[in-house]
């Protein structure tokens, strides 16, 4: 299993929500900032001007084919022209009777020319995938001649355009789990685009050294690591294993293993499994020193950050 294969395994997109827009000039719509939230508008025909609000990206004009891609939940607005009035989505949602199949129709504008669109928004509240996100841009502009290389990508995104057109039954589970999919493509699709010296996280899982010990870590965390053996596994001597890891990934390895570890123990607590489970499947020896690792960790014991947990959760007693 590959780095980004490794790193990704246990991520998982939620609430997903789909819209279908038909707009017809003028017409504007704004979206809110949503924390967590990976959005993305694929031009199916016409034409659309995208800003993002509080940001150095420039206004960007999207035509047929021409897919966008918003990772970091920015506000931003979608318009026929640059000077074009918007409306918020949400008022505009409002009028919406009844999604189909877990899609939302939206029809816009007046009476000029059409331009089609598909959004996509979902949700990523998953601490795991916080390094990959923290280091990616606020707009992500996708064109069909630029993703040549990477064929399956356009398929799949036409699929899922069909799939939203034919409105057929299942189409909803179908568009969730699809959803996983076009994320790791656009992710695959970025990665490709870094240049060869390309820092950060993404840098770190292009970087040949550094992801074989990244995989290891994700695949094994349990594992008695230290440096020296995830210097092994990376090839590379301790000191400049440990020198690299730190530059690219921001923090030193048994730093990003204990905080690996502890997020795989935050799963496992909230999915219910006993303790004497989360330790072994985390690497420590015994409940008392998982317990003080997961104290130090997240402020708390596991037994009362499960507690919180649950107290928190509306469905907990359903």
């Amino acid at each position: 299993m590959d780095a980004l294969s490794a790193v990704l395994a246990s991520v998982r997109l939620q609430r997903t929500r789909w819209v279908s827009t038909v707009a017809r000039a003028p017409w504007g719509v704004a979206l809110p900032v949503v924390k967590s939230c990976i959005r993305f508008h694929y031009v199916v025909r016409g034409s659309a001007w995208l800003s993002v609000d509080r940001t150095d990206e420039p206004r960007v004009a999207l035509s047929g084919g021409d897919l966008a891609v918003l990772p970091l939940g920015h506000a931003h607005a979608l318009r026929d022209h640059p000077r074009s009035a918007t409306r918020r989505f949400e008022e505009v949602a409002r009028c919406v009777t009844r999604p189909t199949h877990g899609v939302i129709h939206i029809d816009l504008g007046l009476k000029g020319p059409e331009t089609n669109f598909i959004t996509g928004a979902f949700v990523l509240d998953d601490p795991l995938a916080t390094p990959i996100l923290a280091a990616l841009p606020p707009l992500i502009r996708m064109t069909p001649d630029a993703e040549q290389a990477v064929p399956s990508f356009l398929d799949n995104i036409q699929f899922i355009t069909r799939e939203i057109a034919t409105n057929r039954p299942g189409s909803e589970i179908v568009l969730l789990r699809m959803a996983d999919v076009l994320f790791i493509q656009i992710l695959r699709a970025y990665l490709a685009r870094l240049p060869e010296d390309g820092g950060g996280f993404l840098g770190a899982l292009r970087d040949p050294s550094i992801a074989a010990a990244l995989g290891a870590m994700h695949r094994r965390a349990e594992a008695p690591w230290t440096v020296a053996s995830l210097a092994k596994e990376a090839g590379l001597s301790r000191s400049v294993f440990a020198a690299r890891f730190t530059e690219l990934v921001g923090e030193p390895p048994l730093g990003y293993l204990t905080r690996l570890r502890m997020q795989n123990a935050a799963a496992l607590l909230r999915e219910g499994a006993p303790l004497a489970k989360v330790s072994l499947l985390t690497g420590y020896s015994s409940e008392a020193s998982f317990s003080h690792a997961f104290r130090k960790f997240s402020g708390m014991a596991p037994g009362a950050w499960r507690r919180r947990l649950k107290s928190s959760d509306p469905g907990a007693g359903a």
